[in-house]
């Protein structure tokens, strides 16, 4: 059976109010929250509606009036060279008198069947989903997706289960099962102090959320119809 291939990282912080237009390459570097010797991919995005800066080592800062989002490519990344938590941390010490509201640590991820056409779909609909006449309606193979939740002793995991490709090169894609898994965390604005705690703790138990993550979709990849989680607490 395929690895997982962990794809994304991505850490979406609600604030109840911020302006856009604050977010700068300027501003990112004087403040130290991006290494100065980073180049910016394209050209900046800066409105009042949203702003967005990304950079040529694969992340990505976008601000909005009630979110900041931060986007990292993270494949064949080891913990300690991923660069989006830091920077997350950074940003959010600086601009500390906002209220947050709340985080989500996201994780996108898939399992490739490049060179298994038709393996992709029997994997979603004979392994996790039951055969039956429900498949056969139309003129080409149904698609599905799957959204799950789940409750562990201190946060929730969603996954949403999707067929998809990914390209490999300009000419050709492979079929993958793409895995989007999403951990959200409430905040209470009105005590920022105590919640911009919890939002940092947050931040650096992010690698437990990932391997958590991970357990989940490893458990797809069995045949068993039991699937016993362990209890994970941060």
């Amino acid at each position: 059976m395929q690895n997982l291939t962990i794809q994304e990282l991505a850490i979406v912080i609600a604030v109840e109010k911020i302006d856009p237009t604050l977010l700068t390459p300027e501003f990112l570097n004087m403040t130290q929250i991006v290494p100065s010797e980073w180049e910016v991919l394209g050209q900046p995005m800066r409105s009042y509606e949203g702003s967005q800066i990304t950079y040529q080592q694969g992340v990505s800062i976008i601000a909005q009036p009630q979110r900041l989002s931060f986007v990292e490519l993270i494949i064949n990344k080891d913990a300690e060279s991923i660069e989006v938590v830091k920077i997350a941390k950074s940003l959010v010490k600086i601009l500390a008198n906002l209220k947050f509201a709340g985080i989500g640590i996201n994780f996108r991820g898939y399992l490739d069947f490049a060179g298994q056409e038709a393996a992709a779909q029997r994997f979603m609909f004979s392994h996790l989903l039951a055969v039956g006449d429900w498949q056969k309606i139309g003129t080409a193979p149904v698609q599905a997706g799957i959204n799950l939740g789940y409750t562990f002793a201190d946060k929730k995991l969603n996954l949403t289960i999707n067929e998809a490709t990914v390209q490999q090169t300009e000419q050709s894609a492979a079929p993958i099962i793409l895995f989007s898994g999403n951990f959200d965390y409430e905040l209470n604005a009105a005590e920022n102090s105590a919640d911009l705690a919890k939002l940092e703790q947050v931040l650096a138990n992010w690698q437990q959320d990932m391997q958590l993550y991970r357990d989940v979709v490893e458990k797809f990849k069995q045949t068993d119809s039991v699937i016993n989680f362990p209890a994970y607490s941060a």
